[in-house]
């Protein structure tokens, strides 16, 4: 730890102030949020995260990083963390999440989440975004928080790998994102195999609520409706797994039309 940066202890109103990152409420008020355990905060150091403070009940395993250091006791971890046996390594990171706009680029794809309340699911496909080279994720209303500690654990570091927005006007960013050259691909069981589908330089992937799929109000929007062909011994599949199919042959897409 630097001089510049001296280790502090936690005082009881800045513990009641980290515990009200737990809620969405907490969460606007201070345009922060809480991420946990020594692997993830690791992920958003060196991703470069805009991390305001870090917590830990051991300091001295971040003698390597200048960033001002809070020791906590394994105590408090568990008043901050919704884990059962939380490590006792924490980060505050500024939520910088907004808007997102259209890459430049002639070749781009990106996600948009409809009502995806699963918090594992919405951290599950941020993740699958990231590895298979989605330009952004976003995350419409009646979604889980991208901020939500669920979320974040279930992304792993890779929420860092990839920008995420928050819309509060789906439509209208889906509109804007035809404007712009893009092509709106929804899933449903009923639509055309995704193997049968030709994907074109800007694509919007479209995922829609866990029970009741896509809002109505999206319908207009929608290009072409596809779907991940299943045996008949499943009904469907989870909305993360089925992400994670497609955003694969997204990718792999791309990558043959790169090659050509």
């Amino acid at each position: 730890m630097t001089e510049e940066s001296p280790t502090q202890r936690l005082t009881r109103a800045r513990l009641r102030q980290l515990q009200q990152l737990r809620s969405a409420k907490g969460r606007r008020e201070q345009r922060a949020f809480l991420i946990d355990g020594r692997k993830l905060v690791r992920d958003a150091i060196e991703a470069e995260a805009s991390i305001a403070d870090l917590l830990s009940v051991s300091p001295e395993e971040w003698d390597d990083v200048s960033l001002p250091t809070t020791r906590i006791s394994q105590a408090d971890a568990e008043r901050l963390s919704d884990t059962r046996t939380p490590q006792g390594h924490f980060a505050v990171v500024e939520d910088r999440i907004g808007q997102l706009k259209p890459p430049s680029d002639d070749d781009w794809q990106m996600v948009a989440l409809d009502a995806i309340q699963d918090a594992g699911n919405v951290g599950g496909i941020i993740r699958s975004s990231a590895a298979f080279g989605v330009a952004g994720v976003i995350v419409g209303p009646g979604s889980a928080d991208p901020a939500h500690p669920r979320v974040t654990r279930a992304a792993t570091g890779a929420w860092f790998r990839v920008p995420i927005g928050r819309s509060e006007d789906l439509p209208g960013d889906l509109a804007a994102l035809r404007d712009a050259g893009a092509t709106v691909l929804a899933t449903e069981a009923a639509g055309e195999p995704l193997s049968e589908v030709e994907i074109s330089g800007r694509v919007v992937w479209l995922f829609g609520n866990e029970g009741s799929g896509i809002s109505p109000a999206l319908e207009p929007l929608i290009d072409h409706r596809v779907s991940v062909p299943i045996s008949g011994s499943v009904d469907s599949l989870n909305v993360g797994v089925a992400a994670g199919i497609i955003l694969h042959h997204g990718w792999r897409a791309a990558r043959e039309r790169i090659d050509r």
